[in-house]
């Protein structure tokens, strides 16, 4: 009889684990697509009609398929990972060439100073303060907001 209530707890936390690797899973492509979503939507919608863009640090010029969508808080901040909202001013992500993405890792000073050049002093630090509380989005959160992003980039001009 103990071999028995051994082996289907056993079973129960077998079942458990599968069933919390397979939220992860999800939680984590869903994550993906709206990273993948957002970054298409920030670097076209910054390009002009000839599709170039200017990196947010350096100003080179680049088609906006050949650059990254760079962040001044890092990704691994949720509460401003996906924040994009210039028409208020809370910008966390621009077009950066791959040269001040990856190796110059992001110029995150010179970030901070641009983004409080165009949308005012402080804005940086706004944006650092967000970056610092904890935010937990849902599956059907992350989806929306892909939606949001998949359907902004639909409606640009090509």
């Amino acid at each position: 009889m103990v071999q028995v209530q051994e082996e289907i707890v056993i079973f129960v936390h077998l079942v458990s684990n599968t069933q919390i690797l397979h939220m992860m899973i999800t939680k984590t492509k869903a994550k993906a697509k709206l990273d993948k979503a957002l970054s298409d939507y920030v670097r076209k919608s910054n390009a002009d009609e000839n599709g170039i863009v200017n990196c947010f640090t350096c100003t080179a010029r680049k088609s906006w398929k050949q650059v990254d969508n760079g962040h001044f808080i890092t990704r691994g901040k949720m509460s401003t990972r996906w924040l994009y909202k210039p028409e208020e001013g809370l910008v966390n992500t621009m077009p950066q060439c791959k040269r001040c993405n990856g190796f110059l890792g992001g110029q995150q000073f010179v970030f901070a100073k641009r983004l409080d050049h165009i949308y005012g002093k402080g804005t940086a630090d706004k944006i650092l303060l967000m970056s610092n509380q904890t935010v937990k989005f849902s599956i059907a959160e992350l989806q929306e907001m892909t939606a949001h992003y998949n359907e902004l980039f639909r409606n640009l001009r090509n």
